[in-house]
């Protein structure tokens, strides 16, 4: 999948419509001319701004949307209620639908596809393609009209794609795992980085990442580290029960919650075997320079560096190797800039990212945007934004902006001239300083 646009609105701190284009102002068609949807595209896009400017809901509103298509028909159906997070700081909008919409090429054709939401499912959903020179509708679907064309069985809060990614044999079953099967999602959250760490260290022992990625990733990084090895220790037979019942308990319908309750439950039955792990594992760190009797380290023996450069690095290798969509949240925090340069430069680099990868980030690092920065970031791959006196995130891209051949994109940035900076009071803070020292 190659991602043009993203569309949402009400979202988080989104009230209104936003949308993170990733199109070349060359694309002036429906299709390239000369049909390289990769030189039409961009291939890295950095969303910039200030704390609580409402970054992250931008990225998190496209993983929203990319998880309802991979989870509304499964996990999302054991909820009670519409999985949703709209703006909750007026009530017209905490009682307004939700909307995303995203424009991708999937099989070399074009698609557009939206859907919306509100607190009782799925009001509207919709699939277009380009399959030559005009859009053609694939998929329409509304509740208030009573529409569903074609006619597909599904749940009031579950979406069509959902149901056609479970459906190897549905017509929409290519387009639904073309958006869900290389979509990645790195967030800066302590915990999702010892999530991610611990997902590795799966992923080494199914043979998926190699000891030779993991150590190249970490020579590449100068951290230190000389090698990387794996500890597995046998699960405790309490908690392997523990999770086996949870998980049983989890997976039965609501309609037999009662025949549960009066089930004894002993443990995991074989049902859950296959997602019950024997084993836990953990990576552990030799140094360079260290001694014959120095212990490896354990990844809470590490650096915030090296923990942040793993969650971020595999996952992009990942993208790289399989020409996915990845999200990074906050990409500059816990990383030193060079790292930032050397990361987004293989994504920009056509030698390297040769099947396309794209990475969407949010940070309020100024550096990528100086002369420093060794990545050329055109101002369509800019965005900033910003918060309005109603607490409303507002998105802006630098190609809006009057262009400067010689302006210092970064000075311009943290002087304010584009938004996205912070309005600080620091006399409010000295006088805060002066009470709490009397």
């Amino acid at each position: 999948m190659i991602l043009l646009k993203f569309t949402v609105r009400n979202h988080r701190s989104i009230r209104d419509e936003v949308s993170v284009d990733l199109s070349r102002p060359c694309l002036r068609t429906l299709t390239p001319k000369d049909g390289d949807w990769l030189s039409a595209t961009y291939r890295v896009a950095g969303i910039f701004g200030g704390n609580g400017t409402g970054k992250s809901a931008v990225v998190d509103a496209l993983n929203f949307a990319l998880r309802a298509v991979a989870e509304s028909s499964t996990s999302w159906q054991a909820l009670l209620s519409m999985q949703r997070v709209q703006f909750r700081l007026d009530a017209a909008s905490r009682d307004d639908s939700s909307t995303y919409e995203l424009e991708f090429v999937a099989d070399g054709r074009r698609h557009v596809y939206g859907f919306e939401i509100d607190a009782c499912g799925v009001k509207r959903e919709w699939l277009r393609d380009v399959p030559s020179s005009r859009w053609r509708t694939l998929l329409d679907r509304d509740r208030d009209a009573r529409t569903l064309k074609p006619s597909v069985e599904v749940t009031d809060r579950e979406l069509v794609l959902s149901r056609a990614l479970q459906l190897p044999k549905s017509l929409f079953h290519g387009v639904a795992v073309e958006l869900t099967a290389h979509f990645d999602v790195v967030l800066v959250h302590h915990a999702h980085r010892e999530a991610r760490l611990a997902a590795i260290a799966n992923m080494l022992a199914d043979g998926s990442i190699t000891f030779v990625d993991l150590q190249s990733l970490l020579q590449v990084a100068d951290i230190g580290v000389a090698n990387v090895s794996l500890e597995e220790r046998d699960l405790p037979e309490h908690l392997r029960v523990a999770i086996g019942n949870f998980m049983r308990a989890m997976n039965v319908g609501e309609g037999s919650r009662e025949e549960v309750q009066r089930e004894p439950l002993e443990g995991p039955d074989v049902r859950d075997q296959p997602l019950l792990e024997s084993v836990v594992r953990r990576l552990l760190f030799t140094h360079c320079g260290a001694d014959d009797g120095c212990t490896p380290f354990s990844i809470h023996d590490e650096s915030d560096g090296t923990v942040a450069w793993l969650a971020i690095a595999v996952p992009a290798l990942e993208a790289l190797r399989t020409g996915g969509l990845i999200l990074v949240d906050e990409i500059d925090a816990s990383l030193h800039p060079h790292l930032l340069d050397l990361l987004l430069g293989a994504f920009a680099d056509r030698e390297v990212n040769v099947l396309g990868a794209q990475i969407i980030f949010t940070s309020h690092e100024s550096y990528v945007l100086s002369p420093l920065s060794e990545v050329s970031l055109q101002p369509e791959q800019v965005w900033f934004t910003d918060r309005s006196v109603e607490g409303v995130t507002e998105l802006t891209s630098l190609a809006d902006f009057p262009r400067h051949a010689d302006a210092n994109v970064a000075k311009r940035y943290l002087t304010g001239r584009y938004g996205g900076t912070p309005r600080l009071s620091p006399s409010l803070f000295g006088a805060l300083v002066d009470t709490g020292a009397e």
